[in-house]
């Protein structure tokens, strides 16, 4: 579907400036919102899957989607009503350059990634535009949301691009660390220039945003996963001869690595809890995202952790969080439970290489899920009897921690059923968990 809708946006235009001078500004804009909702689409599966895409960025010249909610500019009768209308201004000659990842952007003309802007429109030759002081500033919101979500897409695309194509293999080491140097940077100035609201790195009361900081912390981190995947390695069996600077710059790019996979896994509290997380997260791809930070943490572990020796004990709890809570979206969901069963039978296996033991209950399915059989449900030692969510609440001195956060006092059915029978005409299964302003309040502490 994601290719369909791609190559009809093509066949459309949607990924051309518009330049027609016949066409109203809100209606071009409308046009650039929905290529990039497309290709940012087209490039999250891109990663999840590890596929090409099916454009290619070069051929976009369509502006990055305005910072301002779509009422702003719809509800206006005339251009000069308000001054969102006015930033929607562009010119037509002097910003004709792709918008990947550039410093200010064409659409919206953002200096630097700053929530300031300084509109650049199409003003008759003998009347300056304003200065810059004049500028309004932006509120956060989901337009201010989407314009950076869609700025990492575009930096995932080049990553994708200068890291994980064929032809990467005829270039050299040095080459590779270069281009990882780069994009790293890249990502750091792209988390720097996050606006308070938006950023994922510190604990703030205002939940307002949290589903916002949530997407752009897992996306953000996912990112700087697979920036550094290629140093994650023993680099020295087949260079030998590395020289001690590009040593230094292999151990910290996997450093990197490692701990942007744990720093993805710290955004969920300790306690798993799928219908909470669902309701302030990237609930369609965070299957991916656990068992992308599961991977890279288990990935260092068969490294005997060479890269963090120190960090043993933190390698194994982010790990056991991780399955844990793959474990915990086992019950209602057939990708998390193949998730779950892989990621636990590899741990159980390589933990032992960093003189640790993983948490046996995290080898059993808390209850009976999709594609579940009576094998399946076996205990190792005979007992038939199924752990519950009492058995999470305690915190236990050995093995995995889950915190002090209330335990879990319901556990909703299987959410396709609650699906197929709203569909059917019923009544839509109210959810008894945590609302969003409870999920909220473990981000206050």
């Amino acid at each position: 579907m994601s290719g369909v809708a791609v190559r009809q946006a093509l066949m459309l235009g949607l990924n051309l400036r518009n330049n027609d001078r016949n066409l109203v500004e809100s209606s071009k804009e409308i046009r650039y919102r929905v290529w990039w909702a497309i290709a940012s689409i087209e490039r999250t599966l891109c990663v999840m899957t590890g596929r090409p895409t099916s454009f290619v960025g070069e051929d976009c010249s369509a502006p990055l989607p305005l910072p301002l909610e779509e009422e702003s500019f719809m509800v206006a009768k005339e251009p000069y009503e308000t001054a969102a209308v006015r930033m929607l201004r562009r010119t037509s000659t002097d910003e004709g350059n792709s918008p990947e990842m550039s410093a200010s952007t064409p659409s919206s003309s953002v200096s630097s990634m700053t929530t300031h802007f300084s509109p650049r429109p199409t003003f008759p030759r003998h009347k300056p535009p304003p200065a810059v002081g004049e500028s309004p500033a932006v509120s956060p919101c989901d337009g201010l949301f989407f314009l950076y979500s869609s700025k990492l897409y575009c930096l995932d695309d080049e990553v994708m691009k200068l890291l994980y194509r064929p032809h990467i293999i005829r270039q050299t080491w040095a080459t590779i660390q270069s281009v990882v140097s780069r994009l790293q940077k890249k990502a750091v100035r792209w988390q720097s220039a996050l606006p308070v609201v938006f950023d994922f790195t510190r604990n703030q009361r205002d939940q307002s945003f949290l589903r916002q900081r949530m997407s752009l912390g897992f996306a953000y981190y996912s990112t700087m996963m697979i920036i550094n995947r290629p140093c994650l390695c023993k680099i020295e069996q087949k260079i030998p001869n590395e020289s001690t600077a590009a040593k230094e710059m292999d151990k910290a790019g996997a450093l990197s690595c490692v701990l942007a996979a744990k720093s993805l896994v710290d955004l969920l509290p300790d306690e798993p809890n799928p219908v909470g997380m669902y309701q302030v997260s990237p609930w369609w791809n965070m299957v991916h995202h656990l068992m992308q930070a599961a991977t890279v943490l288990m990935l260092e572990m068969s490294l005997r952790a060479i890269h963090c020796p120190d960090m043993s004990d933190e390698l194994l709890k982010a790990t056991e969080k991780a399955v844990a809570w793959l474990q915990c979206m086992a019950t209602d969901d057939l990708a998390a439970t193949r998730a779950w069963r892989l990621s636990s039978e590899v741990l159980r296996k390589l933990a032992p290489k960093i003189a640790r033991k993983m948490d046996d209950r995290l080898a059993r399915p808390l209850q009976s899920g999709p594609d579940m059989t009576m094998e399946d449900l076996m205990m190792p030692d005979g007992n038939h009897s199924l752990p519950g969510p009492s058995d999470y609440s305690q915190a236990s001195t050995t093995g995995m921690d889950f915190g002090n956060y209330p335990p879990v006092t319901s556990w909703e059915p299987l959410m396709f059923s609650n699906y197929d029978n709203y569909l059917l005409g019923g009544e839509p299964a109210i959810s008894q968990g945590p609302s969003p302003q409870q999920w909220g309040q473990y981000y206050q502490s």
